[in-house]
């Protein structure tokens, strides 16, 4: 009997274990175990890096009600180019969130969104006031051609680019949240378009 309760939990072990080792290794963590779901409001925009990369980083955003599995939501797609001929070149959006959505980023135990992408790397970024070098935290993703991914953020997945001067993360002083894409992601020096989908954008308190 004792040895078949070792047995036992040697499996239960093991199983929990490699549950673990799943969630660190694939950042993945169901949406329900982030906390309440409110869909972010704010307005959407732009930007890009018009000075050091001698003006070939460009990016432009249209958004549209559609009718996603038989609903209709907004989506916000994003066209646009970013340079490899000039060193940091950058171009992405953002979401400049409404006050209340604002209130929410400031407990935020994670955040989700949709994304139908283009096979190229992105950046998610929590922008707070008190970190002035643009070094932010934030938590890169891959995308696949084609396929429509639900991406899943938990907080704690949130690092500050390992260049900017190390800061703790205050979420008091958030103000915006930014998706990025730059030249270190890309090869040729001149062309290098991509164009992104996002809609559902939601913070879990």
């Amino acid at each position: 009997m004792k040895k078949t309760q070792k047995a036992l939990l040697l499996i239960l072990c093991v199983a929990l274990c490699a549950v673990m080792v799943s969630c660190g290794t694939g950042g993945k963590v169901p949406a329900d175990g982030l906390g309440v779901p409110t869909f972010a409001v704010g307005e959407w925009a732009t930007y890009y890096d018009s000075t050091s990369d001698g003006g070939s980083c460009t990016a432009e955003l249209t958004s549209v009600e559609e009718v996603i599995d038989g609903v209709t939501v907004t989506t916000h797609t994003v066209v646009g180019n970013v340079t490899a001929k000039f060193q940091y070149g950058y171009a992405g959006w953002t979401c400049n969130p409404d006050e209340a959505t604002l209130a929410l980023l400031k407990t935020a135990k994670g955040f989700s969104f949709k994304i139908l992408g283009d096979g190229k790397r992105y950046t998610f970024k929590y922008k707070t006031s008190d970190i002035t070098d643009h070094a932010y935290f934030e938590y890169s993703f891959n995308t696949e051609p084609g396929e429509v991914l639900t991406i899943e953020i938990p907080l704690g997945f949130l690092m500050q680019a390992s260049w900017g001067i190390p800061r703790r993360l205050n979420m008091a002083n958030v103000f915006a949240i930014e998706w990025q894409t730059h030249e270190s992601w890309r090869r040729d020096p001149e062309v290098n378009p991509f164009e992104i989908k996002i809609w559902d954008f939601y913070v879990y308190n």
